[in-house]
């Protein structure tokens, strides 16, 4: 009689450590990123209360042209390119002795770091000499043009802040290394000192002639501090750079192959942010802060989940595809697109039901006033459900990736791109700045559905039925959420209307609702609570028995 090896149950046994893995980095990721962002919202605190509307207009748009820069060079396409060739060669998938592959990785390493600073310095010298003519396009708007000295202002400041984008890539670059060896940690805090230095700035500009220029300046000290924290954790795995010029070697020209498409792909969000900067220069003063303010808000919870998820995942799924293990990586890829949308549907309820209170703690004081207030929080009511769909845009984009299909999400980004646009004149009319947010949305839902469509037909299948019995229970949870939510009146007008109140109000509020929620989870039964619940305490359970053992 034949013996029947347990393969299937070491192989599950195989993809269940691989999941854990993605679990506890995606915390680790968001625990660091929390921290970030929370010191980002004191930054744009103070930047909204410290600066009035025309300055703040000036200041963020100037700022966008680096930041889209950085995402389309550097922690997006550079990332989801780099990631998987460099963990192919790490694994020996190819063959080759141990000195070998790690030859062959430093020299990947060296070629590609060489290729991006040479890239992005000729792009910040081109940009600081022709910023009057790039802005003059984009901000076109005879609103924006009318107001005297703003636009001047805003070629000023662009000039200053171009040099950030040579040391964000950088960092970004740094961040792929450490990331594809999963570790996270740094990587996720280090972006906390590129705050403090614009939190500095901030209570250090009211009392300087220029201030704006020291928030400027501040930008290319922040980025500065950023990117060298990491340098040390690159050189201890031995991944320092040493520049190279071999851009021609296969490997490079694998990474160049992945990246083209790929800077289109990823960075749809921050291209439409350039056409949003077009349509709000045609709106009145203080749109684009509002837009801004809105944006950083969304950005707290997709950075926190979301975007750590993604992070923690690509690697793992480069694994399973350098191993040839399409299952795996499909049930995983399925497995996190359930825990994301678990995560993210509370997210965006609390966002669309708490928006004007949040904006009212955050920003609302001196050079800020009740109208701007009311502003920004219906573009962020607009915005709220955009983390579901940015959830799952990000998590399908990861498959892709991680089979080197750079182009598919390319031309998906494209489609929604021109939608964008279309959507964006369409509403912007009717609806002024809350019309040009549903654009937003609307186009996002556009690549949403393109990717989820080519998934199920080049990469693996999606569990719809298992993801809509769980969307249901999920929808429930979030009923009574929303319920607990909308007594925060009640508890202001319990606890007073000073600043402190509100804030502690609005702590409540968000504690309450998101503990009535995981309370349904529990009586449910849903799976996706328990795993959450257990990898957290787990997590906390271990770091509890190493702290005794030091001890």
């Amino acid at each position: 009689m034949a013996v029947t090896e347990p393969k299937p149950a070491v192989k599950a046994n195989a993809n269940d450590s691989e999941r854990g893995s993605v679990a506890v980095a995606a915390v680790i990721f968001a625990l660091g990123t929390l921290l970030s962002r929370v010191l980002g919202l004191v930054r744009d605190s103070m930047t909204a209360r410290y600066f009035p509307n025309d300055v703040r207009d000036a200041f963020f748009n100037a700022f966008r042209l680096p930041n889209l820069f950085r995402r389309l060079l550097g922690e997006g396409s550079l990332s989801i390119s780099f990631i998987p060739i460099f963990i192919e060669i790490l694994t020996g998938r190819e063959g080759g002795s141990k000195t070998e592959i790690e030859q062959r990785a430093k020299e990947l390493v060296g070629a590609v770091f060489t290729l991006l600073l040479s890239l992005t310095t000729t792009i910040s010298i081109l940009a600081v000499l022709y910023m009057d003519e790039i802005l003059g396009f984009i901000l076109s708007g005879e609103a924006y043009q009318s107001i005297p000295g703003k636009f001047e202002m805003t070629v000023r400041l662009g000039r200053i802040m171009f040099g950030f984008l040579i040391l964000i890539s950088m960092y970004a670059f740094f961040m792929a290394i450490q990331n594809s060896m999963k570790k996270f940690a740094m990587t996720a805090l280090a972006p906390c000192f590129f705050n403090l230095a614009m939190i500095v700035a901030a209570l250090v500009s009211p009392k300087v002639a220029a201030a704006e220029d020291v928030l400027a300046w501040a930008v290319i000290a922040g980025g500065f501090l950023q990117m060298v924290v990491l340098v040390p954790g690159v050189v201890r795995a031995g991944y320092f750079p040493r520049p190279n010029f071999r851009w021609n070697a296969p490997d490079v020209m694998r990474v160049l192959k992945a990246i083209l498409p790929s800077i289109f792909g990823m960075s749809v969000m921050q291209i439409t942010a350039i056409v949003n900067m077009h349509f709000t220069s045609q709106l009145p003063s203080g749109s684009q802060s509002y837009l801004y303010f809105a944006d950083r808000i969304l950005e707290l919870p997709l950075s926190m989940f979301v975007v750590s998820v993604g992070t923690a995942l690509l690697p793992t799924l480069a694994k399973f595809h350098a191993e040839g293990n399409r299952e795996a990586m499909s049930d995983t890829i399925n497995h996190y697109i359930r825990l994301i949308l678990f995560v993210a549907l509370p997210a965006a309820v609390g966002m669309f039901v708490l928006a004007q209170p949040i904006v009212d703690v955050l920003f609302l004081g001196r050079e800020f006033k009740y109208n701007d207030a009311v502003a920004t929080a219906q573009v962020i009511q607009v915005y709220s459900f955009t983390v579901i769909i940015a959830a799952g845009v990000r998590i399908l984009a990861q498959g892709f990736y991680a089979v080197q299909n750079t182009w598919f999400p390319a031309l998906a980004g494209g489609v929604a791109l021109c939608s964008h646009i279309i959507f964006a004149i369409a509403l912007t009319r009717t609806f002024g700045l809350n019309g040009l947010a549903a654009a937003s949305l609307c186009s996002a839902t556009v690549n949403m559905l393109m990717l989820a469509t080519a998934y199920r037909a080049w990469i693996g299948t999606l569990q719809l039925k298992t993801l809509l019995k769980r969307t249901f229970l999920f929808v429930i949870c979030a009923a009574v959420m929303f319920g607990v939510l909308s007594m925060h009146s009640y508890l202001v007008h319990f606890f007073g209307a000073r600043l402190y109140a509100k804030a502690f109000a609005l702590m409540l509020i968000i504690f309450l609702g998101g503990l009535s929620y995981m309370g349904m989870a529990h009586i449910l039964r849903i799976p996706e609570y328990s795993e959450t619940s257990a990898m957290f305490l787990g997590k906390v359970t271990n770091r509890l028995k190493r702290f005794k053992k030091r001890s």
